[in-house]
């Protein structure tokens, strides 16, 4: 076992690379993938748990960041396409992780995951609020994540794949005449 210190960042990363490899995440694998001892993982998280949701906060947090870089300067009907499309190209070429983060239940018992939800919900908010009115915005953010989280799940397990239609031209299909319609209704 090594002596060297170690972070709740480095255990974070681990456990991501863990996800993404599709093994098992355990304070054992991780443990094993660090070389130290699994109770010693136990002096940064209280159990899994808290640590499953670090990681839902920290996965959340960087695709915010992602999204808000990409998306820079964007805005209305567009804007609102192109935010989509780019949650939605992450969390396909990093679907086991995608998965794991959409299969935790949302809860206010983490702060991070409560945090990095709320700026979540900003980055989203801001931009349909250049295309939406105020009354709109809600239908139109569910409208979004139902969409980029449903297309993520089917993209990411196969069940998209046609010769006829590529996924992503279906994708930004869909979202533009549902995104039309709301703005109409």
């Amino acid at each position: 076992m090594r002596t060297a210190t170690i972070s709740k960042e480095d255990i974070i990363k681990t456990a991501i690379i863990t996800i993404e490899k599709g093994d098992k995440l355990t304070f054992s694998t991780i443990s094993r993938r660090m070389k130290i001892t699994s109770q010693s993982l136990y002096n940064y998280f209280k159990n899994q748990q808290e640590l499953e949701y670090a990681i839902v906060g920290s996965v959340i947090s960087s695709a915010c960041q992602i999204a808000q870089y990409k998306t820079f300067g964007k805005s209305g009907h567009d804007g609102v396409i192109y935010l989509a499309q780019t949650f939605r190209r992450m969390g396909i070429k990093h679907i086991n992780l995608a998965q794991f983060v959409i299969s935790h239940h949302r809860t206010n018992q983490y702060k991070i995951v409560t945090d990095e939800f709320n700026e979540l919900k900003i980055i989203l908010d801001r931009m349909l609020e250049s295309y939406f009115d105020s009354e709109q915005i809600l239908k139109a953010s569910r409208l979004i994540r139902s969409l980029v989280v449903g297309d993520i799940l089917n993209v990411g397990t196969g069940w998209f794949k046609s010769p006829e239609m590529r996924a992503e031209s279906s994708f930004v299909e869909m979202l533009d005449l549902s995104l039309n319609a709301l703005r109409n209704s």
